[in-house]
């Protein structure tokens, strides 16, 4: 039975290859909204702003409405009836100027990897403006279902939970385990950098430092190995870290 189903926290084990999120350097996209904003051999930090996104979906629709019931209604349609379309609109444009104020009250929300000191920070939902810090290793993550409008289930995404404080972050819908693979891996200080040219600029000073620490064993199980950038670099961590 798979952990989901038992409601466990995911277990902090490598088991996708890091295909669909592999890190290119063009996927690093300092001070955007919802982009990842670094990416080396020390810290992966990525934006989580969504606010400002939900302010332009919601407002418009909202707006839209509006425009739509203003060149559809005639003189036919009863005060009644043209109150009751623009209540429609009111919720959509009242929603959007909710998450506006969030932006402009919590207008930077992150996750950051550290991966160095084996720390996870994260934000508070809503407009809390502190973000929580914690071990990787006490960190929760559970795989849940997500639903489309008539509540089916439409696929799965994985969520940070805190169980002291009982609130949640979402981390990703596309493709989440090979998401939580990739951030487990990285979060593997022992291990060589995940697949991606983002981190290749990073590759041989991250070795040099595991090798100066004598290249201790990985931190977390892998369903497969995990080789060194060039044969030369896995033949001297074979040699002096036995891995």
């Amino acid at each position: 039975m798979s952990d989901f189903w038992k409601n466990k926290p995911l277990e902090k084990v490598i088991r996708h290859q890091i295909d669909y999120h592999q890190i290119d350097k063009e996927k690093v996209k300092p001070s955007k909204r919802l982009e990842i904003q670094e990416a080396n051999d020390l810290f992966f930090v990525t934006n989580e702003t969504s606010a400002l996104n939900n302010f332009y979906i919601y407002f418009g629709i909202g707006i839209f409405a509006l425009f739509f019931i203003w060149i559809t209604s005639n003189q036919k349609n009863s005060e009644d009836e043209i109150t009751s379309f623009y209540a429609i609109s009111l919720p959509f444009i009242l929603i959007g100027l909710f998450h506006l104020i969030v932006f402009f009250l919590v207008p930077v929300k992150e996750i950051v990897l550290d991966r160095l000191h084996g720390k996870i920070t994260y934000p508070r939902l809503f407009g809390n403006k502190e973000q929580r810090t914690i071990q990787f290793d006490s960190l929760h993550v559970y795989a849940t279902m997500t639903t489309s409008g008539d509540f089916a289930a439409t696929g799965k995404k994985i969520r940070i939970k805190d169980r002291k404080y009982s609130y949640t972050w979402d981390l990703e819908s596309s493709k989440p385990e090979e998401y939580w693979s990739f951030m487990v891996w990285y979060m593997d200080k022992n291990r060589p950098l995940p697949p991606g040219s983002a981190f290749d600029e990073y590759r041989q000073q991250d070795f040099e430092r595991r090798k100066e620490e004598g290249f201790p064993k990985p931190l977390y199980l892998s369903n497969f190995d995990a080789p060194e950038a060039t044969l030369q670099q896995q033949k001297e961590r074979k040699k002096i870290g036995g891995w």
